[in-house]
């Protein structure tokens, strides 16, 4: 489960700002057509950085009991 947390976004400003201008990006990207190479980086650059905003962001669930 994950709990927003703006701290962990605070905590972390480069890959917040990364993420941020990368999503903008794409966002736009049918407008500008950049060339493909370019277009699969900023998509990896993205899938990077949703990933490790998810294992900040994520929260441990407690062990489970034996018996209970």
């Amino acid at each position: 489960m994950f709990k927003f947390t703006p701290e962990q976004f605070i905590a972390h400003p480069i890959h917040t700002s990364a993420f941020v201008m990368d999503f903008a990006v794409l966002l736009f990207m049918p407008i500008i057509r950049p060339p493909v190479i370019l277009s699969i980086i900023l998509l990896c650059i993205l899938v990077y950085l949703s990933m490790f905003f998810g294992a900040k962001l994520a929260v441990p669930e407690a062990p489970k009991q034996p018996g209970v």
